[in-house]
């Protein structure tokens, strides 16, 4: 159970810093995917997050061998919560009803799944 609960921190983790490497980015016109690409290149936040994504990629390989696909696939819905709720609190996004809705019904569902 460790494990998933892992997954999800490092996949949380690896669109927090993807976010963070792209923030200052400018992709208004084609000329500027060159400086854009250097830029990303340049930055760590980015290279954290790859090797983030590597691990969320080797993580779920061994847990796949620990559990059934059908039980540890909708266990990681709980990372489209913890990424929402990192997007409302580090980077001040809007946080409306209806993703508080569905927030919700991330959460009863995750639950239910988990349960049974």
């Amino acid at each position: 159970m460790w494990i998933l609960v892992l997954i999800i921190l490092v996949r949380t983790i690896t669109d927090i810093s993807f976010k963070f490497a792209v923030n200052n980015l400018n992709f208004d016109s084609i000329n500027s995917v060159g400086s854009n690409i250097i830029l990303m290149i340049k930055t760590p936040v980015l290279w954290l997050g790859l090797t983030m994504g590597i691990a969320n990629y080797y993580l779920w390989i061994l847990c796949l061998r620990e559990f059934d696909l059908s039980y540890a696939y909708p266990f990681l819905s709980i990372a489209y919560i913890s990424i929402i709720l990192s997007g409302k609190f580090i980077f001040k996004e809007r946080l409306g009803i209806n993703k508080v809705i569905g927030l919700l019904f991330i959460s009863l569902g995750a639950g239910m799944l988990f349960v049974g």
